[in-house]
């Protein structure tokens, strides 16, 4: 791979005052190098869709082995499919971490601070040494997530109590929808802590304040990045998944083996737009004022061999 890079200056990014950082210079780093941003996601999002199909199917053996009406006594097996569900979810939240670690690591040149060492390190060398930092973001960023959807929850099912339920229920897929892409864009506000830690060597704590303060004056730039990655994993789940309609003729469509590709391609079609979001996390926090880390050349696409 061959990578033609410049110095920056903190304050600009190529040549472009911090203030004006925009989703151009995002997509212009994300088509340099798409291979090796997807060669990131793919395997964190296939092992992440893995490890929830397990777990859904482990959930699913548990409530059909209870009686029907029997739920009240065997809490005990409720607990365990609920440990599972909010398991499986934090787990796939934390290769999403992992994922974002890697891509900060090839986008802010932290990689090359190994050159000297022995072994040759790979994306993820970064996210392995700090390990316990990344452990401590993903939590808390899963908690505030996590309370975020308990309030909106709260908030639809207090409104469709009060409501007509045939009105309500036009509205209640989209008022979710939308309380769901806010509370993502609160919990976009501490993207930049995983490559802060990463690139200063700073606690966790300390890096997810230090995201919160460059967050502000950004607020607008970070939810463009939540929306396009959720609409478009979205976009890409429902094109892939109906666009291999045509691909296939309709006898291989009811067998089992179609319905495992279409799972596995549509994961990764939603794979190849997340790095965007990672990538803006990943420049910002590399061109806070308090950060003299090495950024790409927006104007130089990567040269990929």
């Amino acid at each position: 791979m061959d990578q033609n890079y410049s110095i920056l200056q903190p304050g600009e990014l190529g040549g472009v005052p911090l203030p004006r950082l925009i989703l151009k210079d995002v997509y212009r780093v994300y088509t340099g190098q798409f291979r090796r941003w997807f060669g990131i996601t793919a395997p964190t999002s296939v092992l992440a869709s893995i490890v929830l199909l397990k777990a859904d199917q482990q959930i699913r053996a548990i409530y059909q082995s209870i009686p029907r009406g029997e739920i009240p006594y065997h809490m005990g097996e409720v607990a365990e499919a609920g440990i599972l569900r909010y398991g499986s979810f934090f787990i796939s939240w934390f290769l999403g971490c992992f994922a974002l670690a890697a891509i900060a690591t090839v986008v802010n040149h932290l990689e090359l601070d190994d050159c000297d060492s022995v072994w040759k390190s790979d994306s993820y060398q970064r996210a392995r040494e700090h390990f316990g930092g990344l452990l401590c973001a993903a939590c808390f960023t899963f908690g505030v997530f996590l309370a975020g959807l308990a309030i909106v929850l709260f908030v639809d099912f207090a409104l469709l109590r009060r409501g007509a339920p045939a009105h309500s229920s036009r509205f209640n897929y989209g008022a979710v929808f939308i309380g769901y892409l806010i509370v993502a864009n609160i919990v976009s506000w501490f993207g930049m802590a995983i490559p802060l830690i990463l690139s200063n060597k700073i606690g966790a704590w300390s890096a997810l304040k230090r995201s919160l303060k460059l967050s502000k004056g950004y607020e607008t730039f970070l939810s463009l990045l939540v929306v396009e990655s959720i609409v478009g994993s979205y976009l890409a789940w429902y094109a892939t998944r109906f666009g291999m309609t045509f691909l296939f003729p309709v006898h291989l469509r009811y067998t089992a083996s179609y319905g495992w590709v279409v799972y596995f391609v549509t994961i990764l079609a939603s794979a190849a737009v997340q790095p965007p979001m990672f990538i803006g996390f990943s420049l910002l926090a590399a061109a806070g004022p308090t950060n003299s880390s090495i950024l790409p050349r927006a104007q130089q696409a990567a040269h990929i061999n």
